[in-house]
């Protein structure tokens, strides 16, 4: 077992020493892999979802040895042709690393593909060097590509991340597509992951939409306040040093449980510690600032991009955090906007930029260190 000289791993699978809690989410997602459940899984960005999938995948015997475990990201996708495209490179890759007898196998099916692979000169292993304009037919391949995994030697667990991305390409029939090859499945098990809550929701509750009812929900919030602090302060003194915790409980606070910048903060905190010390309050919030400060530029850069009206709102529902009515008259008075419509129009460009998000609770800012970086300049500071 590695023990990385931080703990609060970042950028890389999490071993389970260095995991926190998720115990009864992973039992969950577990149960329902090995009893042929599709899941859907929600959850806000940075929350952790990546996390909790590879230590299910990987850390149960029964899913690690029995399973074929295929991991796909289509956040940067714009296309149906480019899904294919993303899903064809994972098989071929996970395929690569395990056997050649496999991988010839996918190959095999892949007639809409034939004759545009290379080869290692040194291996003579094929190689993906496939270009996105080789997909002519993006139906008809990814029919080859399920084709195959329904005849794989074993059953296959396909995670895709970020699926609520393909409500957004221009093939407005691709739910549809989709949906009716993976109904025929009888090998693969499907994890659909997704930050989107609203429109995850939507696919898989509206009678009207292909998938509909076709998954389990499963709905990832924050880590428990006190369990994340245990779990901090447990991994400091397990390294000689001690956290104070006051300093967990006020960055929990400041990211509303948000995994990924409490590690991060975690991360810088435990660097700037030496063995022996104590981590005190002053040393979490400088980890904080240290991020604002790296990110800067880039939280400049995108204020800049925005309208007056965008802009006007972003930071009304950074003051507040969370808003549940953001045209409502007592907040549009509230913070001087111009009216209800202007507000909605400039709602909807900042959920379409990914800015601010819409989930069961309200709207926020997608990213709470942007929130705290608008806060403090415009004299709401939360540090």
């Amino acid at each position: 077992m590695e023990h990385p000289r931080n703990p609060f791993i970042l950028g890389r699978r999490i071993g389970r020493p260095y995991f926190c809690d998720r115990e009864e989410e992973e039992k969950r997602l577990a149960s329902a892999i090995t009893n042929g459940r599709n899941v859907v899984l929600l959850s806000p960005r940075r929350m952790g979802k990546t996390s909790l999938i590879n230590v299910t995948l990987h850390d149960s015997p029964i899913i690690r040895e029995e399973y074929q475990i295929f991991f796909l990201d289509i956040l940067q996708s714009n296309t149906l042709g480019e899904f294919v495209y993303l899903l064809g490179r994972t098989v071929f890759n996970t395929l690569a690393e395990r056997s050649k007898k496999s991988l010839k196998g996918f190959l095999a099916v892949l007639k809409s593909l034939k004759g545009t692979f290379g080869f290692d000169p040194l291996s003579g292993s094929p190689t993906f060097s496939i270009q996105l304009g080789d997909i002519i037919h993006p139906e008809y391949t990814l029919k080859e590509i399920f084709t195959y995994l329904e005849q794989n030697e074993r059953p296959v667990m396909l995670v895709i991340d970020e699926f609520q991305q393909i409500t957004k390409y221009p093939e407005k029939n691709t739910e549809a597509i989709l949906r009716s090859y993976i109904q025929r499945m009888s090998n693969a098990t499907f994890i659909f992951a997704g930050s989107e809550f609203t429109i995850l929701q939507e696919m898989f509750t509206n009678s009207k939409r292909p998938f509909y009812n076709s998954s389990e929900l499963m709905h990832l919030g924050a880590i428990n306040e006190n369990v994340y602090v245990a779990f901090a302060t447990g991994l400091f003194k397990q390294r000689g040093r001690q956290l104070e915790e006051e300093g967990v409980h006020r960055a929990y606070t400041l990211f509303d449980g948000n995994t990924f910048y409490l590690q991060r903060t975690m991360n810088g905190a435990f660097a700037d510690t030496p063995e022996g010390k104590k981590c005190d309050t002053e040393t979490v919030i400088r980890s904080v600032r240290s991020m604002l400060a790296a990110n800067e530029v880039i939280y400049r850069e995108m204020l800049s991009k925005i309208s007056i009206s965008q802009k006007s709102l972003l930071i009304a529902v950074a003051k507040e955090k969370r808003v549940t009515s953001p045209t409502g008259s007592a907040f549009v008075k509230r913070h001087s906007l111009t009216s209800a419509s202007s507000v909605q129009s400039a709602l909807r460009n900042l959920i379409r930029d990914g800015i601010v998000t819409k989930d069961a609770d309200g709207y926020a800012l997608t990213d709470p260190l942007l929130r705290i970086f608008v806060n403090s300049l415009y004299s709401y500071p939360e540090l």
